[in-house]
């Protein structure tokens, strides 16, 4: 434990015992706790902070990591308030009844259109929006009046079931 003591000026100093910073006392925190003989810490204010800045760091980029994902219950949950709640509203109901999980309002309303965790009649009417049988293209291509390029440019947004 490096302990404060006068310079040659008459200065009160401390020396950091991570940095080794000879700097004036009233650079380092108050300490009255355990045993520091002065009443600081041992480490300086700058090294204090870069610490907790480092500590925030490392948390923030495991935050980040961290994904949860919603299982078949939240989604069925979320389906469920559908009429009942606003999307703003379930959003908040789903933080509290799932403790730590958090979900955005827009994955909320995703998931009452259908567009994220679709239900299987969801599913079954975006694929007869998505796609057409080859047997309609062929059909559609017999029935042109016009040009094959025009034709072929409505389909360009759609997959071809063959």
């Amino acid at each position: 434990m490096a302990a404060a003591f006068y310079d040659d000026d008459g200065n009160h100093v401390k020396e950091c015992t991570k940095c080794a910073v000879v700097q004036p006392i009233d650079q380092y925190y108050k300490y009255e706790h355990g045993g520091a003989t002065d009443g600081r810490q041992q480490r300086c204010r700058l090294c204090i902070l870069a610490g907790y800045r480092e500590k925030n760091a490392k948390r923030a980029k495991k935050r980040k990591q961290r994904t949860h994902k919603l299982s078949p219950i939240h989604v069925e949950w979320i389906r469920e308030q559908k009429d009942k709640l606003s999307t703003r509203e379930t959003a908040k109901a789903f933080s509290k009844r799932f403790h730590d999980m958090k979900i955005n309002n827009a994955t909320v309303h995703r998931i009452f259109t259908g567009e994220f965790h679709p239900t299987p009649e969801q599913q079954s009417e975006r694929r007869k929006k998505d796609t057409v049988s080859i047997y309609d293209v062929l059909q559609g291509a017999q029935d042109l009046s016009g040009s094959v390029e025009d034709y072929v440019e409505t389909l360009a947004n759609k997959k071809i079931k063959y």
